[in-house]
């Protein structure tokens, strides 16, 4: 949970600009407002496997699971979308 999502839940603060996953962990005490313009700047989160990995084996095994459909699954759950989709 981030501060600004911790100070509108306790009050602090009447609203707050928070990611939409952080606000889907507080959907039950906070109300949410779509933004529709925000579709035009994604937050990206990129995954690779690091030249200097101690595990280059693992690190492209777990790398190449997140591309497949049980890989996507729980970060969909979670609220996020994968690059091309909207």
């Amino acid at each position: 949970m981030t501060d600004v999502l911790g100070k509108v839940r306790s009050g602090e603060a009447d609203a707050g600009l928070v990611y939409s996953t952080d606000v889907r962990l507080a959907a039950a005490e906070v109300d949410a407002v779509d933004i529709p313009e925000a579709a035009e700047f994604p937050n990206r989160y990129p995954a690779a496997v690091l030249a200097e990995s101690a595990q280059p084996e693992a690190a492209a095994a777990f790398l190449e699971f997140l591309l497949t459909e049980d890989g996507q699954r729980p970060l969909r759950e979670a609220g996020f979308t994968p690059a091309g989709e909207s």
